[in-house]
């Protein structure tokens, strides 16, 4: 196997990916924001989806499929209240 020296220049990609990778990061110092919503994936089976969809068409001005799931968590809360 044929080893080879590293070259001594570098091109312009090379340094700019290098320049980040030096530069690091920052621990965060503050906590974070409870305000803002986050992200959660959630994995319902297709019968599931379809009587939500179902339900959610029996309304007058049917909500989303998002509004209609955050509604029945709330829901499901109080109750549990």
């Amino acid at each position: 196997m044929a080893v080879r020296a590293k070259p001594l220049s570098q091109t312009a990609d090379e340094q700019r990916i290098n320049a980040l990778i030096d530069k690091g990061g920052a621990v965060p110092t503050e906590a974070p924001d409870k305000s803002k919503p986050m992200f959660v994936q959630l994995r319902l089976s297709r019968d599931l989806i379809d009587r939500i969809d179902k339900n959610r068409k029996k309304r007058t001005v049917p909500p989303s499929r998002h509004s209609w799931i955050l509604e029945a968590l709330l829901d499901k809360l109080s109750a549990d209240r």
